[in-house]
């Protein structure tokens, strides 16, 4: 025909001049649970340029597919040691059935197909032919005897800006066309198993610093919404409730009636954490020196008014019946002592007044804050991130911990924002998760697009940094309303994360739908440790990630009744065989003990000094890392 097709799993990113498999097979074979979105990959290899059209059959039973090519970002220069410069694959171009692609000969183009199978589909088999350049390639879904979850039991917080997305793709006034968009965004992170920082807009609840955004009575303690569709409860009966219809402006419930498990209901102005951030006047009285933490005075006018508006904000919230999804972020990365005085002692101040509103900071948890604050749900950036510290403070103090991803989250933790990372990254996250009890996630920036990431991918010497999504104009300009049938440009990094998300219920559906326990083993754990052994240890191998998740989707649905004990392939010879195990001794490899070799014991040593892995790859072995920020010295 002359073209040479493949696939590889999804987590397993497609360069242009990667070598086809030498193996080969008669079909495309993938596996879904009911309730759950499933990707997978063609590839097309062709002997000469053109172009081809490309198509996906109806697997029927209502199960729905899209399709995005895989299209490419120059990476100038590379992250860190795991990446590399040139075309990099990340960006998923949206296409439609029958769209034609331009190919070029003897380089890769990747498909990149997203199955959606409802919760109605029985389980079984289903079949249907990807078609690329008139070559039918047989898919086989086998649909799993259980349904993933509509709630979402992994907790976030996902910073994006809803006026750019409605600006890039040409939206204007606040008609229906807004009104969908609205819709569409926000369905759309919850089919990713997110929840976006701001779920009510276009309404809220509170404002910058915490402010109330809704009218408040400061005479009577009491909120009164009056606003509508533009308000709070109106949006959060549909977005928590699942159910609204926003005085009709929409004909059917919101994600067919399961919200977001949570949502911040007050934030913070700036990153001062040491700073008063509340509002400069309030109820009448303006804020002073002497209303913040070094005067600790709570009887201050301003405090007074401040912190039973706050009350009244907990009694609002626990009337409506959201008080249990709210949080209040109230600082981010304190830096010193006198942030930790500060945060310590306003949320102290806020328990008294709220001792039911859940309180969040991003920092790791710190005796600094906790022996005087009391810090409901700690958020530390995964390199900070202490297992033992953070079960210790849920285990016996009742406090949750999450974790972020930071551009200086670097090797050797994964970083499933990283662009130029192998894609196994961003599926790690969920297991993860698992492993260590951590409750949530929290990523800064989905689509700041400032700059043009389609040409400019790196910030802050971090590729992929600030954006998951991508402009729907590789040029970075505003399209025409609907010119791309109102569909998203994900990242293979967006995409991936959903697909881990998912993983994570698929061990909480082992678990017996039960979260994971500090401290109380349960029968997914053994699974999750195959994939996470420790915090910056990871299996690499995607072919073992999807087949352990194929058998724990097979048990779910007991069309299996015990998981095999597989393990990951060995993927280094020194791994296998003689000589067995390894002796080292980490010295000067030029200085004493000089023997050669080095015999101890009847056991031979290694001399290991500080030689740099990147820059001696002939060894075969080497310390990971930018060794100008390490100092050391050879002891005598």
């Amino acid at each position: 025909s002359g073209y040479q097709f493949w696939t590889t799993p999804p987590s397993e990113r497609v360069f242009r001049d990667d070598g086809v498999p030498a193996e080969t097979g008669s079909e495309v074979k993938v596996y879904a649970a009911q309730n759950e979105f499933e990707p997978f990959q063609v590839i097309v290899n062709p002997a000469s340029s053109g172009s081809v059209t490309v198509n996906i059959g109806d697997f029927g039973s209502g199960i729905t597919a899209e399709i995005y090519q895989v299209k490419y970002v120059n990476i100038a220069q590379a992250t860190d040691s795991l990446g590399k410069t040139g075309p990099y694959p990340d960006p998923l171009w949206p296409i439609e059935n029958g769209d034609s692609v331009s190919l070029t000969a003897d380089e890769n183009t990747a498909f990149w197909f997203g199955i959606f199978v409802p919760e109605t589909v029985p389980s079984g088999d289903y079949t249907t032919n990807v078609e690329i350049g008139g070559v039918s390639i047989p898919v086989t879904l086998h649909v799993f005897n259980f349904a993933v979850p509509d709630t979402l039991h992994v907790k976030s917080q996902m910073n994006y800006s809803h006026e750019t997305i409605l600006g890039k793709y040409g939206v204007s006034g606040t008609g229906d066309d807004y009104w969908m968009y609205v819709d569409k965004i926000k369905q759309y992170f919850i089919d990713h198993r997110l929840t976006p920082k701001s779920p009510f807009w276009s309404g809220g609840l509170t404002s910058s610093g915490g402010k109330p955004y809704i009218t408040y009575d400061c005479d009577t303690r009491t909120f009164t919404d009056n606003d509508g569709i533009w308000g709070f409860e109106k949006p959060a009966e549909r977005y928590l409730g699942g159910d609204g219809l926003m005085d009709g402006k929409f004909t059917a419930s919101f994600n067919e009636g399961t919200g977001f498990p949570s949502f911040m209901a007050a934030t913070f102005q700036n990153n001062d954490s040491s700073a008063d951030q509340r509002p400069s006047s309030f109820c009448g009285t303006a804020r002073g020196t002497g209303d913040w933490y070094t005067a600790d005075n709570p009887g201050s006018a301003y405090n007074q008014n401040w912190f039973d508006y706050v009350g009244a904000l907990e009694n609002y919230l626990s009337g409506l019946g959201y008080l249990d999804e709210a949080y209040y972020y109230f600082a981010n990365e304190p830096q010193d002592q006198a942030d930790y005085d500060a945060v310590a002692w306003y949320s102290s101040e806020l328990k008294k007044a709220a001792p039911n509103l859940t309180l969040m900071v991003s920092e790791e948890p710190k005796p600094e804050i906790y022996n005087t604050g009391k810090i409901d749900i700690w958020l530390p950036v995964l390199n900070n991130y202490e297992p033992d510290v953070s079960h210790d403070r849920e285990k016996n103090h009742g406090e949750e911990t999450w974790i972020y991803f930071l551009h200086g989250t670097r090797p050797p933790y994964f970083n499933p924002i990283t662009l130029d990372h192998p894609g196994i990254e961003s599926k790690f996250t969920g297991w993860f998760l698992w492993k260590y009890r951590v409750r949530g996630i929290a990523y800064y920036s989905m689509n700041n697009w400032s700059k043009n990431p389609w040409t400019s991918p790196m910030n802050d010497n971090h590729n992929g940094d600030l954006f998951m999504l991508y402009p729907p104009s590789e040029s970075n300009s505003s399209i025409d309303y609907g010119s791309n049938s109102h569909r998203f440009v994900p990242s293979v990094r967006f995409e991936l994360m959903r697909e881990s998300l998912e993983d994570y219920e698929y061990l909480y559906v082992l678990n017996n739908g039960n979260q994971p326990e500090v401290d109380q083993a349960n029968a997914a754990d053994t699974h999750a440790d195959k994939i996470i052994s420790g915090l910056t240890s990871y299996t690499r191998d995607s072919n073992f990630m999807y087949n352990l998740r194929r058998f724990i989707g097979l048990k779910n649905g007991d069309e299996i009744s015990a998981i095999p004990d597989i393990q990951p392939a060995v993927t280094h010879p020194r791994a296998e065989g003689l000589p067995g195990n390894y002796h080292i001794n980490f010295q000067d490899p030029g200085g004493s003990p000089a023997a050669d070799p080095l015999i101890v014991d009847e056991k031979e040593y290694m001399k290991i000094g500080w030689n740099e892995y990147e820059t001696d790859t002939s060894l075969g072995y080497g310390w990971y890392g930018n060794m100008a920020h390490v100092k050391y010295q050879y002891l005598s």
